[in-house]
């Protein structure tokens, strides 16, 4: 810290904090102005909460010991990129369009069976996010693991910039957050930004199976994993596709899915490049029980609910519809869908497009709530099943109630701003 800012004469602080709320005493309390909310409005609940000085944009009455700055964005890229510096560990970087968390979240639970390892908390992957992460690391791990996310160009780059990763992996490229990318190529390029950080001294591992990122020139060394190609690392899945087999290693996951399968996949090419012996890694993932809203598996009340609440585009959704239909095996599948946000001038088009892909896989009945699912349940207009848009969760949570019975699947499935776990949850009450 003295090294980066000598004028703050604060070695002695205990973290960093953006959110007054969660001030520990001894803290750095940055006054970051946001959309909605400014944090110097909030410098005297800081100072109470025993900050030690606070990093400010613009002059405060205030007791607290305070230190201005241009920018507390600037300030906490600096900060964290000088303690970046000084931590020895290897960095592995995580990002792509979907299953960047639970990628993260498997990841460590395998590689924390034989390594000190810290990673990202939650989805702290945002540009102000990994930076405060940065901080978690105590400087005797064997590994840090980030995740880094993206919602406009750049921010990738932005990141790797205070990361300085080591290895990386991208997950895949679709057609996410198109509201600022405008179309799958800006994505990738993006995402690309990871790979082409690494040093030649680096590790990228390469999904064969994805075309944007099969075809990513990297500099460093390249370790390849894949189901359809031949590769470092080869998966391949059982007639019942419950388990999984990766290099004649097979592995039964807690929740069979094609993401899940992938996922595993990635994991297991990392964790045995990195040394760890193959049974352990087999061990770990089959343990590994998936977060809350990201696939997981409830069962209630007779019947059987896919969690997929924590967001969605239309990959996403796909996949999660094509587990439903493996999940099956005769019983009736419903779908209840909320919109799918951040998809720009494509998202009429995403939404029709998700209404014919649930008619062609045959599901028995869809509940569809958000103005954008209009779009779904109007492209499945003429289509055997029922299919009904509501404009309210709690009309579309009692028709549902109604129309269940023993034995069903429910896939619930939606952008996190649509909130859909509360589904779940009047489904539980």
């Amino acid at each position: 810290m003295n090294k980066a800012f000598p004028e703050l004469n604060a070695s002695d602080f205990s973290g960093i904090s953006i959110d007054s709320r969660n001030v520990k005493p001894g803290d750095i309390f940055l006054a970051f102005k946001g959309e909605s909310t400014d944090g110097h409005n909030y410098i005297s609940q800081a100072e109470n909460a025993g900050a030690s000085i606070a990093i400010i944009e613009r002059e405060v009455e205030t007791s607290l010991p305070s230190f201005q700055v241009e920018s507390t964005q600037k300030f906490l890229h600096d900060l964290a990129f000088a303690y970046r510096n000084q931590i020895t560990c290897p960095f592995i970087g995580i990002t792509g369009s979907n299953g960047k968390t639970t990628t993260k979240d498997l990841l460590t639970h395998v590689l924390s069976a034989s390594m000190k390892t810290m990673s990202t908390k939650g989805n702290f992957n945002s540009t102000i996010g990994v930076p405060l992460s940065i901080f978690e690391c105590n400087g005797n791990e064997d590994i840090a693991i980030i995740e880094m996310g993206a919602s406009m160009p750049g921010e990738i780059e932005y990141i790797c910039n205070i990361v300085q990763p080591n290895m990386g992996i991208i997950t895949n490229i679709y057609e996410a957050h198109l509201e600022y990318f405008g179309d799958i190529n800006e994505v990738a390029k993006t995402k690309s930004s990871l790979f082409s950080y690494i040093a030649k001294e680096g590790t990228a591992f390469i999904n064969m199976d994805d075309p944007f990122i099969s075809k990513m020139p990297i500099a460093c060394k390249g370790v390849e994993y894949s189901f359809n190609k031949s590769s470092d690392y080869q998966g391949s899945w059982s007639s019942d596709r419950q388990t999984l087999t990766i290099n004649n290693i097979s592995i039964n996951l807690s929740a069979a899915s094609e993401t899940m399968g992938l996922n595993a996949l990635a994991v297991f090419s990392i964790a045995s490049y990195l040394g760890m012996d193959a049974h352990v890694i087999k061990n770990q993932i089959e343990s590994f029980q998936l977060p809350a809203g990201r696939g997981n598996i409830l069962q209630f009340q007779d019947i059987m609910v896919i969690n997929d609440s924590y967001n969605a585009n239309l990959e996403s959704a796909r996949t999660g519809i094509n587990n439903l239909t493996s999940l099956s095996k005769g019983s009736r599948k419903i779908a209840v869908i909320g919109d799918m946000l951040e998809l720009g001038d494509l998202e009429e088009d995403h939404h029709k497009t998700l209404g014919k892909y649930l008619s062609e896989k045959k599901v028995d009945a869809v509940f569809a709530f958000g103005d954008l699912t209009r779009h779904t349940i109007k492209a499945m207009n003429g289509a055997a099943m029922f299919h009904q848009y509501y404009d309210e969760k709690a009309s579309l949570l009692t028709d549902l109630k109604a129309f269940i019975s023993k034995g069903d699947i429910i896939y619930v499935k939606g952008s996190r701003g649509m909130k859909m776990e509360e589904i779940i949850t009047g489904l539980q009450d």
